[in-house]
């Protein structure tokens, strides 16, 4: 905790609206399981809305991609592109698990375990890239399990946690490990795309898995009312391209540590408005669990060391479909990718 705050950056004017415009970031955030419940209500399924959704994004970076990275897609190699397509592919199936989660199980229960996308993350290192994590990242793990356990014991026979609560912690984890996954396909793009383009390319080949389920299921895109629609626009702009482009803009202004742990932050905001709009109230063992994986997730944050230079190849920022963007640093202060 010393050295976390001795990296944090001194209370400058600069560094103070830097703060408080990711606060603001994370408010933005915290709509986005909101507004996706809100058009699963209106009869959308999941697949539609991430379908929109990423989409949409996509759309919205062309004309920036196109003006400023066109020339980083000529020197792409079919390699390079499978790659691509591989973490597009996890990036879809992340972002609709996570969704999918919420028609199953409270915001709270989906938020805080597709918020322990970092322990994937962490796990994944110790296997793929071989890395050495201390004993705090260990301890962090140990407590994160704990707080699974509470909130499993938690869904067993409450109906008021969603129509399938273990269903859906279940989708929730899925989701936080397929973003892991993404997390550590994305990091093999860095020698070849920059940020946007991998983020653009992700963005296409995530649309076009959801969008393959969309026609395999035979559901439709069109024929829900104007709520529906806006819901999901809202869904894109919020949470996506308001709250996503400041946590994008404060990583590169403030200690990816410092972010991340203030990003902790949206699943508690989540949970105030999941209350105001749904009327969810959690449990009795729902809060301990919920602040044991946020402790547990934190400590991780704070004391997992960098990972060297030969194996890091972005700094990877994952959302899943929880309230709030989940900063997750993976070492070092290089440039960020946000998963959005």
């Amino acid at each position: 905790m010393t050295s976390f705050l001795s990296r944090l950056p001194a209370p400058t004017n600069k560094v103070r609206r830097v703060q408080l415009l990711l606060l603001m970031g994370t408010f933005a955030g915290a709509w986005a399981a909101i507004f996706g419940r809100i058009a699963q209500h209106h009869g959308m399924p999941t697949p539609v809305i991430i379908s929109f959704r990423i989409l949409l994004s996509a759309v919205v970076l062309t004309p920036v991609v196109w003006k400023y990275h066109r020339q980083e897609f000529f020197k792409l190699n079919k390699r390079d592109v499978l790659i691509a397509a591989g973490g597009g592919f996890w990036f879809g199936i992340h972002l609709m698990s996570g969704f999918e989660a919420l028609k199953h199980t409270s915001v709270l229960v989906s938020s805080v375990l597709g918020g322990t996308l970092p322990i994937w993350v962490a796990i994944l290192e110790v296997y793929v890239l071989k890395a050495r994590l201390n004993r705090m990242v260990w301890i962090g793990l140990m407590i994160t399990l704990c707080g699974g356990i509470i909130i499993t014991l938690a869904g067993s026979g409450d109906a008021s946690l969603g129509d399938n609560p273990l269903l859906g912690s279940g989708l929730a984890l899925m989701a936080a490990v397929a973003g892991a996954v993404y997390a550590i396909v994305g990091r093999r793009s860095r020698d070849k795309m920059s940020y946007l383009p991998y983020l653009w390319l992700a963005f296409t080949f995530g649309g076009l898995t959801s969008l393959s389920l969309v026609v395999v299921t035979g559901q439709s895109m069109v024929g829900y009312d104007f709520s529906t629609y806006l819901a999901v626009i809202l869904l894109t702009i919020v949470p996506q391209l308001i709250g996503h482009g400041v946590y994008n803009y404060a990583l590169r202004q403030l200690p990816a540590t410092f972010v991340s742990v203030v990003g902790q932050l949206g699943i508690i905001i989540s949970a105030v408005l999941a209350y105001l709009f749904f009327r969810e109230i959690p449990s009795v063992l729902e809060i301990p669990g919920s602040l044991a994986i946020i402790v547990g997730i934190t400590m991780v944050n704070l004391n997992k060391p960098p990972i060297p230079k030969a194996q890091l190849g972005v700094q990877l920022t994952v959302e899943l479909v929880s309230p709030a963007p989940s900063p997750m640093p993976v070492g070092g202060d290089s440039e960020p990718i946000q998963v959005i």
